[in-house]
Formats: structure tokens, sequence, C-alpha cells
């Protein structure tokens, strides 16, 4: 499945390049603190290897119309600023999950939830989904105020829904509808 860029004025959600791999990885060492406590890639051990094996993942998974794992970049400067995906598709039934993270130096200023918008739009006119859901561990206040912002509404409390480090954890779950007003 052929995949155009989705942008903003401000950002803009590309497939990954390999000459993103070294931006990648300060990213994600710089990150540790936030985006590390729910994303367990996200660690001192990730490499520049690591990076381009996810890269070249995103693109097998995009190209076979699995998933849509992209990076987020600043409009104007070109600088990585996270990433955002759909993933988790299921066709027959129309949905996919949403998600998310931003680098540490750039969270708090509506990077996310821009991005949750541009990625709900494409997920709806584009892929014909009727509902994407985003999953967060409870705890993860960031991702649930992007949620919330991003008009999504919450449903329930899903036990062991997610296995992080090494463990299960209960999550919240959010959906978006089509049929919801933007």
């Amino acid at each position: 499945m052929q995949l155009t860029t989705v942008a903003n004025t401000q950002i803009v959600i590309r497939p990954f390049e390999p000459s993103d791999a070294d931006e990648f990885v300060r990213a994600a060492h710089e990150s540790i603190e936030t985006v590390g406590k729910w994303m367990s890639w996200c660690s001192h051990s990730f490499t520049r290897e690591n990076a381009l094996e996810w890269f070249t993942n995103c693109e097998q998974d995009r190209e076979a119309g699995r998933a849509f794992d992209m990076g987020i970049f600043c409009a104007t400067t070109g600088q990585l600023l996270g990433g955002a995906g759909i993933n988790q598709l299921s066709p027959h039934h129309r949905y996919g999950n949403i998600g998310y993270w931003v680098h540490q130096s750039r969270q708090g200023r509506g990077i996310a939830r821009q991005a949750v918008a541009l990625l709900r739009d494409f997920s709806f006119e584009r892929l014909g989904l009727f509902r994407l859901e985003i999953v967060m561990g409870i705890g993860n206040s960031a991702s649930e105020a992007v949620a919330i912002a991003a008009g999504a509404a919450f449903e329930c409390r899903a036990r062991n829904r997610i296995f992080l480090h090494e463990q299960p954890l209960d999550a919240y779950i959010y959906s978006l509808i089509s049929t919801d007003e933007t």
C-alpha cells in the first residue's frame, strides 16, 4: 500500500529513512526518563542497528498494509520530534491502534496531539477504518492527556492488556471512531 506523507503547518509524519537513524538513537537515549518508562525499546542499549532494523520492519509492514509506523518531524527544520503510527490493524473489522512518542525535550507542545489528529484523518479517510484505539499503561498520564486532547473517548480499564518491562500491566483504552466530530 502506497503511503504519502501527512502534515500540517507544524509537523510532518513520514516514513523513516536510513539517514534518520543517528537522530533516532539520540532521541531515544535522551528520552529514557519519560518514553523509556512506557516503551521498553527506549533504553541505553538502543543502537543505530536497532533503529535501522526498526525502519526496515516499518517499511515491510507499510508495504504489506499491516502497520503504518513513522517518524514525526518538524515541518520547518526537519528535526525528528518522535514517532507515531497505526498498528495492530484488523482489516476485517476495520480498526487499528494508534501509538505515539515524543522526544523528551519536545514534550508538552502539542506534537503528539497533532500527530493523533493527522493519523486519525488518514486512518478514516485513506485506510477506511471505523475505529482507532489508544491503549496506555495505567499511570501514563502524558499519553492519557494526549488521548483526551485529541477527543478520544475513555472506554475501560483492561486488565493485563499490555506487556511492558517483562510483566503484564493494566491499561486504559480510549477510542476514536469515524463518526466522532473532529
